[in-house]
């Protein structure tokens, strides 16, 4: 299959150029390249609408070019929050529309547009949150489920959100029932307890009296005797009142958990939903969904640890049988600092959001938008079927979180989707790399990419895009020079394992700004799409690709001038006659034409 080489129309936002201001202005500047794929820039996701797309699909199939759109690049995917999730799902229904509307041959998106959770602050952040799982539902749903999450919940909802959700699950009539049958319980056992030890102080003083009666004690000793077991009493009581009221602090948790176990049980979603839904933490939505795969045995989970089995298996003994594994496992990694460990966590909560998004706006394109949508635009159904989706390897947008965003290394992508692509039984998930993405999260694309596609022998068979700008962390988009290698052993690794081999794979040039934002990009990276159609290895690379085109006879020539000179450094060293011209022509040398015969002899 073909490596088709494209540039992208660049955004307008940024660099501000008159040839980006509109839709058909971004498609006429990219055919000026001379590429024949242009990767649309979309400034905002319903950039392309149904009027503009004819124009668009027109310019399209009168040039003979691919078409492709870069979607939404603001879509949290990998958030836990139900506005988050819904405001993604928007942005990628309204991308999707753009594409089908230009005729576009795929939707692009980032696979993450967040770091850590437990690094997000307030500012740029919602106060309050309502929490929810992989495909947009409240996270109590994933709870019902699956029993054992629910029961791992119950046990740690007094910890998570600082105590506050058992208050938020429940009703006030609920919390109040709860109370008032501990209260009333405990006040039946303080009244047992207290008349228990009045009744022992009472046969005590008896025998007090009686004592004293049969002239054992004096009256003075008598009621030395009484004191001390009023005393005593009245201690019990104490004591027994300050237990009960802790005890009834617990029998109330007691029975608070019952009514949230209860109501994560039921069959009925009324019944599940909690009394107060915001007021959540994406660090605690993170730590359900976690369990969640764990207890499941979830396949995104497994293909995670696989890519990590150094240190999820071998270094932290993953163990399913152990109901706290994930949860020692955290404490430790959290009081260790183990970045690698939370890159596992993260990846793999952030990829079955992924898978989550995925399933549901496959769900949407392939059912209601087709019916629907297009009922009466037949020319665009077919577009429709054949789009396909890819996601891209992010950039760290600030330097200090690089490396610290949910799905950032090519190996947690792979993993994400290649499952998803089994899961929802699917071949139109895809994978974008892009060099200089990798390099703002502090990788070194050539190492990575070296040593990932050696272990991965099926990685580039995910593949169906690279944004194939040469590895630099400032994200500059500076045009390719001719002879770039760095450039092409990232290309050729992901080759060799498979990229472009069984599906065209688009190699954009991600324009930048200046005068001339391409300069040499595409003649560049044709060259290299032809020698990586070949399979040359970088070693064995020939003088034309650093655009020096040899004519024939070239090497020969300079070897031979080489070999005539190579006695040069002896020169007035020897004592023999030295010659300046070796053999002539004696009639060359008559005609004063020595340096056309020397000239002419290597012809």
């Amino acid at each position: 299959m073909p490596l088709k080489v494209g540039v992208t129309t660049g955004l307008y936002y940024v660099a501000r150029a008159e040839e980006l201001a509109t839709i058909v202005k971004k498609i006429g500047y990219g055919l000026t390249r001379g590429a024949n794929v242009i990767e649309i820039s979309g400034d905002v996701p319903h950039e392309i609408d149904y009027t503009d797309g004819k124009e668009v699909r027109y310019i399209s199939e009168k040039q003979g070019i691919d078409l492709l759109f870069h979607g939404s690049l603001t879509v949290p995917i990998t958030i836990p929050e139900r506005s988050d999730w819904r405001d993604a799902y928007d942005h990628m229904q309204k991308s999707i529309r753009s594409a089908v509307n230009s005729g576009c041959k795929y939707s692009l998106f980032h696979s993450c547009l967040h770091f850590w959770v437990e690094m997000l602050t307030y500012v740029g952040t919602k106060l309050e949150i309502t929490m929810c799982d992989h495909e947009g539902r409240f996270i109590s749903e994933v709870m019902h489920e699956e029993p054992k999450l629910g029961k791992w919940f119950i046990k740690h909802m007094w910890d998570l959100g600082e105590g506050r959700y058992p208050a938020q699950i429940m009703n006030e009539e609920e919390r109040v029932e709860a109370a008032q049958t501990a209260h009333s319980e405990m006040r039946v056992r303080e009244r047992e307890e207290t008349s228990r030890i009045e009744q022992e102080a009472g046969l005590k003083a008896k025998q007090a009296e009686l004592k004293f009666k049969a002239g054992e004690t004096t009256e003075e000793e008598m009621m030395e005797e009484m004191k001390k077991i009023n005393k005593d009493a009245q201690a019990k009581i104490k004591h027994i009142t300050e237990k009960i009221g802790v005890d009834e602090s617990k029998l109330a948790r007691s029975y608070m958990e019952k009514i949230v176990r209860k109501k994560i049980e039921s069959n009925d979603k009324d019944v599940r939903d909690w009394n107060v839904k915001t007021y959540g933490r994406l660090s605690d939505a993170y730590k359900i969904m976690s369990h969640y795969l764990f207890y499941t045995k979830d396949p995104i989970w497994k293909a995670m640890v696989e890519v990590y089995k150094d240190k999820v298996v071998g270094e932290y003994k993953l163990d399913y049988s152990d109901f706290y594994w994930l949860d020692n496992a955290w404490k430790r990694a959290e009081d260790g600092n183990d970045r690698v460990f939370k890159e596992f966590y993260y990846a793999a909560c952030g990829a079955k959001f992924l898978e989550g998004h995925t399933k549901k706006i496959l769900d949407w394109l392939e059912g209601d938008y087709i019916k629907n949508e297009l009922k009466n635009k037949p020319e665009l159904v077919k577009y429709a079927k054949e789009l396909k989706l890819t996601f891209e390897v992010p950039d760290a947008r600030d330097p200090k979180y690089a490396g610290l965003y949910m799905i950032y290394h090519p190996k947690q992508l792979y993993a994400a989707i290649k499952t998803i692509r089994k899961t929802l039984k699917t071949n139109r998930v895809f994978i974008t790399m892009d060099f200089e993405h990798m390099a703002t999260q502090g990788l070194d694309p050539v190492e990575e990419l070296d040593e990932l596609t050696k272990k991965i022998k099926d990685f580039g068979k995910y593949i169906v895009s690279v944004h194939s700008n040469s590895p630099n962390p400032l994200h500059s988009h500076y045009p390719i020079e001719l002879g770039d290698m760095k450039l092409y052993k990232c290309l050729h690794y992901m080759r060799r394992s498979g990229m472009g081999r069984e599906h065209p794979v688009y190699l954009i040039f991600e324009r930048g700004g200046g005068e001339d934002p391409f300069k040499q990009a595409v003649d560049a990276l044709r060259i290299m799409a032809n020698f990586l159609e070949k399979d040359i290895k970088p070693e064995d690379l020939p003088m034309d690709f650093y655009g020096l085109k040899m004519t024939a006879g070239d090497v020969e020539r300079q070897r031979q001038i080489m070999m005539d000179h190579r006695f040069e450094p002896l020169k007035d060293l020897l004592e023999v006659p030295e010659e300046e011209w070796g053999f002539l022509s004696s009639a060359a040398t008559r005609k004063g034409k020595q340096k056309e015969f020397r000239k002419e002899e290597l012809r």
